[in-house]
């Protein structure tokens, strides 16, 4: 049985408000929120990465983050944004940081910010904070062309609120999150700190 087709009314503007539009009107205790422009899933493991391309693969690979991660009681996971060519065998799964792109919402205790941008850093950081960490499978990578697609929230985008929002968000988490610029982009990078020093 497939699932029903909803279509999520044209008032409901923002990312924020989409992906709590979501999680008001289905009843699952697990979703997960896939965005429009991933292009390819890899998985990292192998000697070079390696593309995923059958479906009940994908599909399974998702599951499996999903098992875990209610598993470990958390409420929040998804898999890794970094360059491919950066898996690290020894880490292949994060405890810190944040999702997009893919993010898996356990239960209903956290809401998205109410904003067009970057809710889902705002929505791991609450994670952090209570459940003290999410689940980031980092044995593979969801290959997504950010900001490239027409229509959604592209159509409501302007710089000055891209701006105030970043700012707003990086004031929220200050100390916890940073924001960087290089070739104009906008880097926000977490700094939760959840791993003890080793003293010899």
């Amino acid at each position: 049985m497939k699932n029903p087709i909803l279509t999520i009314p044209d008032s409901v503007i923002g990312l924020g408000r989409v992906r709590n539009w979501v999680l008001q009107h289905f009843d699952e205790r697990i979703i997960v929120m896939i965005d429009d422009d991933l292009i390819r899933l890899y998985c990292l493991t192998a000697k070079k990465a390696r593309p995923i391309t059958d479906p009940e693969e994908i599909t399974q690979v998702i599951i499996n983050a999903a098992v875990m991660a209610d598993d470990a009681g958390l409420h929040c996971f998804g898999f890794s944004q970094t360059d491919i060519r950066k898996f690290n065998g020894c880490e292949p799964f994060k405890l810190t940081g944040w999702v997009g792109g893919v993010i898996g919402v356990i239960g209903r205790q956290y809401t998205f910010r109410d904003d067009k941008y970057k809710v889902d850093i705002d929505f791991c950081m609450k994670n952090m904070l209570v459940d003290r960490i999410l689940w980031i499978d980092d044995r593979y990578c969801f290959y997504q062309l950010r900001d490239n697609n027409v229509g959604g929230n592209s159509a409501f985008r302007t710089q000055e609120e891209y701006e105030a929002s970043t700012e707003s968000l990086v004031q929220k988490w200050k100390g916890y999150l940073t924001k960087s610029t290089h070739a104009s982009q906008v880097f926000l990078r977490t700094k939760v700190k959840r791993k003890q020093d080793i003293k010899l």
